[in-house]
């Protein structure tokens, strides 16, 4: 049987400046201990000096900074352990990284058993003849990635166009997460270290590696799946693979002989489903999952055996000529998908903090906020499988880019090799996810080359291109052809991101500068990218900032902004639609309002527009240090006013009120499989609740698709300053949904002093309910509970006179109802200057 020997927990790390350590001798046994410090696997050479106290948090006031010597170093880390004369018997003794970051070479015992060049794919040793029964020494030297970067671009004498980090121009040069040296939203900080899982594994004759399952065919009444696995065979071997799949009343085995090689082999065996559960993204079906398990025998003895989930379901991307040009839509299992979600970006900048709690955590805000999509961009990682499978559970369909982003690549035969490695890795170990519905080559290379270098850089065509229309669609066409493969995004139209075809990336609004409402003038087919920037929650901009520090003009507060201009664009874009106050609390709170307002603008035009437009992934949803940024949750897990906008504008169905070119249309949006009888009702009232104006439309709306019931000119109603237009959605006596307007900008409004009142009723000691009620409107009513870690069903809404609103918390620990309602707080716009 397999035997794994973990090697998390306690190494030992040092410095070196220049790339001196094997000379003083850190890779050998003897080495002297002195100066060599603590660090605990998985692990970075930042995070190491923190917890020594040896540098300041990076994260903090201006200290990113302070720190930019670190990546300057060669680190070296090394590691003690005893194995046995059992293990050390084993016909292979494998010393396996999950992700090494990123230029490493490993020594045991002195000897050198190899060399690591890609943070992105695990790494494999034979270290048999090099480990010994008894003490064993382990030493990883981490050579400093600016260093053998620039040497790169040296050797190979070119220099690739680049968008951010562009003071350094040998990123492409390296396969390391992009985003480290730098974006418009993330800090400079490219580290080193053992920052995936490490350990041996000890086996005789064979272990399993990946195993993955693949829908050949899928209908209600029967499917048939693949599944395969992946086996390492120390010899040539005459071995049987154990195939079993289980669940909802139903349990199918395979028994398959196989004769492997000494190396990489794959086994795999078909089944047949009958009235299978299949697997639906959220909103659509439940994410059902059967259980699947693989063993592998030599004879009647048992040499590995692992456990996946398996979804059932087939994918289709409709790219068909229509009126407006060509369609854009994903149907799972035949259905049409509206897609609706964000962007994911790395959860940290140091990235062995993101553990199973931070996926479980975030994952759960999106799945609460009705996504069923995340694209995992480029310039990041390939998440991990607890990443993946927590998306599985919860139906969020992922789109998957490869790791190449807003630069050109090298295309010698050094580079794709590695690359064709890479590809192969992960679509190996990400192929058996159902939530995975498409790949695609990478983040904007096609597009910038078009609108950007060709012009400005004189490149005439676009380096890496080899590798994203034909390296990894070969690739793909190979090892996964069950799914879709785009070669960039956004891809399509005249300059990669036209609004007639394909994907593509609304930049225009906000980095033109142009107000939110220009995203009304976008009936692209499917927007994979936009975005609009707030500041964090001031709990976060607390932890981060010194007291001094917290105005929105400080040095600090700017040094947490990395668009170039981009404050300069907010104050702006806020301008437009509210005051710009001197003071923080105030000032993040109304860049917050003006982010909902924006996502809300272009997430319900998009949707009115159901299926010529079908999907809608906001940049960004989370980010990786505390950042003035497009996220919709900042670092500190905390949701920004725009994500409880976004949570209401992309539930099932809706009946937004859109103004455009001084008409008021009201579509009504079905996301569900049932028809609608809809009765829809316009109206214009004061602020204290006097209704000057109404007329009610009925009726029926089909499953899935979105009616305009709705269409009046502003100058036909009798709208004023102190006037709200409400759309109010009913169904059989059941109100579904309400939109609020307000006659004018919130910046000069005159609002009634508010006059909220609260009743809690507690449901459990970690549940209560807040019901809110007001004698006059009360405009993003923000509820809070102080420092308690909380879960809120709602926050900043508006209040109509007279009418209640519910709003379910859900805490982290218990509270007594007395403590609840003391911790209670709440206000409304334009919020109470500190």
């Amino acid at each position: 049987m397999l035997t794994e020997v973990k090697l998390d927990g306690l190494w030992r790390f040092k410095g070196y400046k220049g790339l001196n350590g094997e000379e003083q001798g850190a890779h050998r046994v003897d080495c002297p201990m002195e100066g060599w410090l603590l660090a605990e696997a998985p692990l970075t050479a930042h995070t190491n000096l923190m917890d020594n106290k040896l540098i300041p948090d990076p994260f903090k006031g201006c200290n990113e900074r302070e720190v930019q010597w670190v990546s300057e170093n060669e680190w070296w880390y090394r590691k003690e352990i005893e194995l046995t004369a059992e293990l050390m018997g084993k016909d292979v003794v494998e010393l396996y990284f999950g992700g090494l970051d990123t230029f490493a070479t490993i020594w045991v015992n002195d000897l050198k058993v190899g060399e690591a060049n890609n943070m992105f794919t695990p790494w494999r040793f034979n270290i048999k003849n090099a480990a010994k029964v008894g003490k064993n020494i382990i030493a990883i030297r981490f050579k400093p990635v600016y260093k053998v970067a620039s040497e790169l671009e040296a050797k190979h004498k070119h220099k690739y166009a680049c968008l951010c980090a562009e003071n350094f121009s040998a990123r492409p040069y390296v396969r390391k997460a992009q985003y480290s040296f730098g974006w418009d939203w993330g800090p400079t900080l490219p580290t080193a270290g053992i920052w995936r899982e490490a350990k041996i594994y000890a086996y005789n004759k064979a272990r399993l590696g990946y195993v993955a399952s693949t829908p050949l065919s899928v209908s209600v009444q029967k499917s048939t799946v693949k599944l395969t696995a992946e086996v390492h065979a120390a010899c040539e071997e005459d071995l049987c693979v154990k195939f079993l799949l289980s669940g909802y009343g139903q349990r199918l085995e395979e028994d398959v002989e196989v004769n492997v090689v000494a190396g990489r082999n794959f086994a795999d065996c078909t089944f047949e489903v009958t009235e299978p559960k299949l697997w639906w993204p959220r909103g659509y079906g439940e994410p059902s999952l059967y259980d699947a398990s693989v063993e592998v025998y030599s004879g009647a003895e048992l040499l590995d055996d692992t456990r996946i989930k398996v979804g059932i379901r087939n994918i289709e991307l409709v790219q068909e000529p229509d009126a407006e040009g060509k369609s854009f839509i994903f149907k799972i299992n035949g259905q049409p998908v509206f897609c609706k979600g964000a962007n994911w970006i790395p959860a940290d900048s140091f990235l062995p903090k993101v553990n199973y709690q931070l996926y479980n955590r975030l994952l759960g805000y999106a799945a609460d906020a009705n996504f069923n999509m995340l694209r995992v961009w480029g310039g990041g990682v390939y998440e991990s499988e607890d990443f993946y499978s927590l998306c599985d559970a919860l139906g969020i369909m992922i789109w998957q880019d490869f790791m190449y982003v807003c630069a050109g690549y090298p295309e010698e035969e050094w580079f794709l090799k590695e690359a064709e490695r890479e590809a192969m890795e992960a679509i190996l170990r990400l192929r058996g996810h159902p939530s995975i519905v498409v790949w695609c080559g990478n983040n904007e290379n096609q597009w910038l080359h078009n609108v950007l270098w060709k012009q400005r850089d004189r490149v005439e065509r676009l380096y890496g291109s080899t590798i994203y229309e034909s390296l990894l669609a070969r690739i793909c066409q190979a090892l996964d052809p069950s799914r879709p493969y785009r070669p960039s995004s956004p891809f399509g139209g005249e300059d990669a991101s036209g609004r007639h075809e394909g994907d593509r990336h609304n930049w225009e609004v906000w980095s033109q500068g142009i107000d939110y409402t220009g995203y009304l003038e976008d009936n692209g087919r499917f927007i994979s990218e936009f975005g609009w920037q707030a500041p964090p929650t001031m709990k976060l901009l607390s932890a981060y900032l010194e007291k001094e520090d917290l105005t929105p003009s400080s040095y600090a507060f700017k040094a947490h902004e990395k668009q170039t201009g981009g404050l300069e664009l907010l104050r702006a874009l806020l301008a437009v639609h509210y005051p710009v106050p001197d003071d923080m609390e105030r000032f993040v709170l109304y860049s917050q309002l003006n982010q909902g307002d924006a996502l809300k603008t272009a997430v319900t035009h998009w949707r009115s527009r159901m299926f010529k437009t079908s999907g809608c992934l906001i940049w960004q949803f989370n980010d990786c240090w505390p950042v003035i940024s497009w996220a919709l949750i900042d670092y500190g897990l905390n949701p920004k006013a725009a994500y409880y906008y976004v949570k209401r504008a992309y539930e099932p169905i809706i009946a937004p009120l859109i103004i455009k070119q001084d008409k008021v249309e009201v579509y009504v949006v079905n996301e569900t499989a049932t028809a609608l009888e809809a009765s829809l009702k316009l109206e214009v009232m004061t602020f204290s609740g006097e209704v000057l104006y109404d007329e009610i439309t009925k009726r029926p709306v089909p499953a899935y698709t979105s009616a305009l019931l709705i269409h009046k000119s502003l100058e036909d109603l009798p709208l004023k300053s102190n006037c709200l237009m409400v759309s109010t959605l009913e169904s059989a006596g059941k109100v579904l949904y309400v939109d609020i307007r307000t006659a004018v900008e919130p910046k000069n409004l005159k609002l009634p002093a508010p006059q909220i009142q609260a009743y809690v009723e507690k449901v459990n000691d970690r549940t209560f309910t807040v019901t809110f009620e007001s004698q006059v409107y009360a405009k993003a009513v923000k509820l809070d509970i102080g420092d308690v870690e909380k879960k809120l069903s709602d926050n900043f809404f508006d209040l109509l006179p007279h009418q209640k609103k519910t709003v379910t918390v859900d805490l982290e620990a218990p509270l007594s109802i007395e403590q609840f309602r003391g911790a209670l707080k709440w206000q409304s716009f334009p919020y109470q200057p500190p």
